[in-house]
């Protein structure tokens, strides 16, 4: 995979009315063989953004370069990219072979090219024996791969993918990742692939660009979003999170201090944009949360300098590999907790208090004000006289893991 850009979008705007851009002065740059999702909920700009790049849209402002070169004034089938679509968009009269062939045909590419390339694009997705038949009798992950062979056979630089599995079954969705994953490897495509599933971005993607009202809010590895997300619509949107409000009372530029709602004080590594007094959200992933069942256990926490809020058990969930337990904070905020289902797991009962614990650096303090709908209540009104900014920060610093 090289490091110079081999797509290259600057600045670029989308607007349909002239007045509301639904994509906004968008920066990304992808390099050569790499496979890069773009993430969000449905109105967030992502679709746009790959029609643009495949030329069935024209970017209100900005550029978009392929391999160093503009593409404003190209046609779709002179961009050398090819395209995959949700609902696969394959000619129902037509057969397979007859399918795949069809961008060759639209090039006049020979016939004998043209069956040397239709017989290789169909190995590589494992379905020569095929060829003969007619999409209506092919099963739907079958179908998705005819659509993944036509896109490959004629070899573009780039590969789109808009949605490309919505349509599949939880099964036939996880194994058609893998068959992608496959071909991205040993072909050394260029894959920009379009999803609101954040699994599937997290499992197949070299990077996640998280888009949210027409902005890229945060662009990195699956490992950099999930374990260090820039605000709380990232942390949010990507994986599972509890988000806990509450106010900042002090930090040092790595370390902050939060007061929940019910006067509880945690602690937690610091986003950027936080100050004194800001209120803000704490954010921990559930599988970083821990139950001290015990007044032992507790105390254990404690002697780590962990972070440990008391709670009510409201479910107990039983999920097959592990136990989901959903905890209600004396403010009322809900904390998830997954257990795993080892030998031996010691789980609360429904309806006993408990306390919740997990380590300061396990989770991250983020600006509340770049929250979305999918974020934290607001904690608009909320009493925090129990602490005060005036605490010491000493066991900020010391008690950090």
């Amino acid at each position: 995979m090289s490091s110079d850009p081999f797509i290259s979008f600057s600045g670029v705007s989308k607007s349909y009315d002239g007045v509301a851009n639904v994509v906004e002065g968008l920066d990304l740059d992808v390099a050569r063989g790499e496979f890069v999702s773009l993430l969000g909920p449905s109105g967030s700009g992502k679709t746009t953004t790959l029609m643009m790049l495949a030329g069935f849209e024209s970017p209100t402002r900005g550029e978009i370069r392929l391999a160093g070169k503009r593409l404003d004034n190209k046609p779709p089938h002179q961009r050398d990219i090819g395209m995959v679509f949700q609902n696969y968009a394959l000619f129902p009269h037509m057969t397979i072979a007859e399918n795949v062939a069809f961008p060759l045909s639209v090039r006049k590419i020979a016939r004998g090219e043209q069956k040397t390339r239709v017989k290789r694009a169909l190995e590589m997705v494992e379905l020569s024996q095929l060829a003969g038949r007619r999409p209506a009798q092919l099963s739907g992950g079958q179908q998705q791969r005819v659509a993944l062979a036509r896109a490959l056979v004629f070899e573009p630089s780039v590969v789109l993918m808009d949605e490309p599995l919505g349509a599949l079954d939880k099964r036939l969705r996880e194994s058609m990742q893998y068959e992608i994953m496959r071909l991205h490897r040993e072909l050394s495509l260029t894959i920009v692939y379009v999803t609101h599933d954040q699994n599937e971005a997290l499992t197949m993607s070299d990077r996640v660009a998280v888009f949210s009202d027409g902005r890229i809010q945060q662009a990195a590895t699956p490992t950099e979003l999930y374990e260090n997300a820039a605000n709380a619509f990232v942390a949010n949107f990507v994986g599972e999170n509890n988000g806990l409000t509450g106010r900042v009372l002090v930090g040092d530029g790595e370390w902050a201090a939060l007061q929940l709602r019910d006067g509880s004080t945690v602690y937690g590594r610091v986003g950027a944009g936080l100050a004194t007094g800001d209120t803000a959200m704490l954010a921990l992933r559930p599988e970083r949360a821990h139950i001290a069942a015990t007044p032992e256990a507790a105390q254990e926490a404690a002697r780590q300098s962990m972070n440990i809020v008391q709670a009510l058990v409201e479910e107990l969930v039983y999920c097959g590999d592990h136990h989901r337990v959903h905890l209600k904070l004396g403010h009322g905020e809900t904390v998830v907790v997954k257990v795993p289902n080892t030998e031996r797991h010691d789980l609360p009962a429904l309806g006993s208090q408990t306390a919740v614990t997990w380590r300061r650096d396990d989770c991250k303090v983020l600006p509340a004000a770049a929250a979305t709908p999918h974020a934290a209540a607001s904690t608009d009104g909320a009493d925090y006289s129990a602490a005060s900014a005036s605490s010491p920060a000493s066991p900020l610093i010391a008690g950090a893991n």
